[in-house]
């Protein structure tokens, strides 16, 4: 027999939850008929699937300490995953991450195995910061496109992930995005547009029946019929950024679902051979004054060199806070 006590951070769960996020080498149907005959008990009494479990519950499992050792979280699911990092900052409460361009946060079908999420849960399992026994897994809080780069926050414990999306989500935590668009952008101003998901959920389109949203921003410089210009975000939609740029006729450079190949059209032969849209998560500044900020992308500051810029300059103005919108 196997006796486990329920944690904050497992607190409120289901108990069929609970069990498949404690059990993942147990499938659903196994669990069901474990909790059936009786081989689950709550504080002594026989489980039931969607008892919802409290604080200093008792829950045990009929079985051998070796059989719960092969279907609970193994250190198995660990090997060959990468614990290449780079981290930003890192506390009780939370690590902060700066992501490459190129790697999904979450898994997608066929990419389970090496993404940002994976590497993080990764990093803290070899440093011995990950509770074998807990039904609660770090993650982060908010999300990035794959090819968008920069700032990425993973909560390490229920409470810090419950203060930490709430943050996110009323906007008290401030986000900061550097990125190339095409044209000649004006000095500054507000991208005020509905915005809502197509169909197909491939694009964000403009739609006055959308959600209301609004981005601030700022040129900083500009060279060879492209601007540089540093985001802020007011609202918080999926593709809020591309979508509104691309609406008011500055797509982002390399942004083919948004701007298609006229994106690329004027710059020098071989300066924007990019793959992928140039967006940079570079700032986070929390509501208690700190601040967290990522270097731009190597890739994004060659571009930049290519088409003229100042790199100096540029970086001058992207550290200091005053130019930000």
């Amino acid at each position: 027999m196997v006796e486990l006590t329920i944690g904050s951070a497992e607190a409120g769960k289901r108990l069929v939850r609970w069990m498949r996020q404690m059990l993942p080498g147990v499938p659903l149907s196994g669990i069901h008929m474990m909790i059936r005959k009786g081989r689950v008990k709550v504080n002594g009494r026989r489980g039931k699937p969607d008892m919802v479990l409290g604080e200093g519950d008792t829950v045990r499992l009929y079985m051998s300490a070796e059989e719960f050792s092969e279907v609970s979280r193994s250190p198995k699911k660990f090997a060959g995953v990468s614990t290449d990092l780079d981290v930003v900052h890192e506390d009780d409460d939370m690590i902060i991450v700066n992501k490459p361009a190129g790697l999904l946060v979450h898994g997608a079908p066929g990419e389970y195995k090496d993404t940002l999420a994976s590497r993080v849960l990764a990093y803290l399992h070899h440093r011995g910061e990950l509770p074998p026994l807990s039904a609660f897994t770090p993650g982060p809080v908010h999300r990035l496109d794959r090819n968008t780069s920069g700032l990425v926050v993973f909560a390490k414990h229920a409470e810090a992930a419950r203060r930490l999306s709430s943050a996110m989500k009323d906007h008290t935590i401030r986000k900061g995005y550097a990125t190339l668009v095409c044209g000649d952008c004006p000095p500054s101003g507000a991208i005020r547009a509905h915005l809502e998901r197509d169909p197909a959920g491939v694009r964000t389109l403009v739609r006055d029946t959308g959600k209301a949203a609004e981005t601030l921003y700022r040129t900083v410089m500009r060279s060879d019929h492209t601007s540089l210009v540093w985001v802020r975000l007011v609202s918080g939609r999926t593709h809020q950024i591309r979508a509104h740029f691309a609406h008011v006729g500055h797509p982002l450079v390399g942004d083919f679902k948004y701007g298609g190949p006229a994106a690329l059209r004027p710059l020098r032969k071989g300066a924007g051979a990019a793959a992928h849209h140039w967006l940079h998560a570079g700032r986070l500044e929390f509501p208690d004054g700190r601040c967290f900020q990522a270097p731009l992308p190597s890739a994004f500051l060659a571009l930049l060199r290519q088409l003229g810029y100042d790199l100096g300059e540029v970086q001058r103005r992207y550290e200091g806070p005053t130019a930000w919108p």
